[in-house]
């Protein structure tokens, strides 16, 4: 159990849940993008985490709606009851993420398309909460983004203060990285 009551889930669950997922969207034809802990951890980080995140240009029909995301989308589960969260936001970061989910299925890695680190990391950055920043820190600190394409998005879909800010981080994450 994670410090919040959330039980975390082996690789393997979360590999199944993704992939129940992924498949009934692809029968109902509804493009969908791997995001969250899970896609960290496809990224290299050791990152627990207790559900499934995905991007969707819209809620599935075939899984039961359990609740809704207050930035757009809605919470389900699969038939393991793992909790997923399909995200479809209807805010002020609705952009970044039909770019993110855009470029996602443009670049599939495998058979599953999974958000690109660079999206991720805005979309940790627009979050700000502490532990999206570890996240953040960590993707620039192992260097699994591409620096200039990141503070691109950022610019782009947080403007420029955040962009601003994503230099600071990113000289703190350096120095930590140095002494190590």
């Amino acid at each position: 159990m994670s410090s919040h009551g959330k039980q975390l889930l082996s690789t393997a669950e979360l590999e199944r849940a993704a992939c129940e997922v992924y498949c009934a969207a692809q029968r109902e034809g509804i493009v969908i993008a791997l995001l969250g802990g899970y896609a960290l951890q496809m990224h290299g980080s050791p990152r627990l985490t207790g559900d499934v995140d995905f991007a969707a240009e819209r809620p599935l029909e075939t899984m039961p709606v359990v609740g809704h995301l207050s930035f757009g989308g809605v919470k389900t589960v699969t038939s393991e009851n793992v909790p997923v969260d399909l995200i479809v936001r209807d805010d002020d970061y609705k952009a970044l993420y039909e770019e993110a989910l855009e470029d996602a299925s443009a670049h599939a890695r495998g058979r599953m398309p999974v958000v690109r680190p660079e999206y991720l990391a805005a979309m940790k950055m627009a979050s700000g909460r502490p532990g999206d920043m570890a996240d953040l820190e960590f993707l620039i600190k192992e260097n699994i983004v591409d620096v200039d394409a990141m503070r691109s998005i950022i610019r782009r879909h947080l403007g420029p203060y955040a962009a601003h800010e994503l230099d600071q981080i990113e000289l703190i994450a350096r120095w930590r990285k140095s002494r190590e």
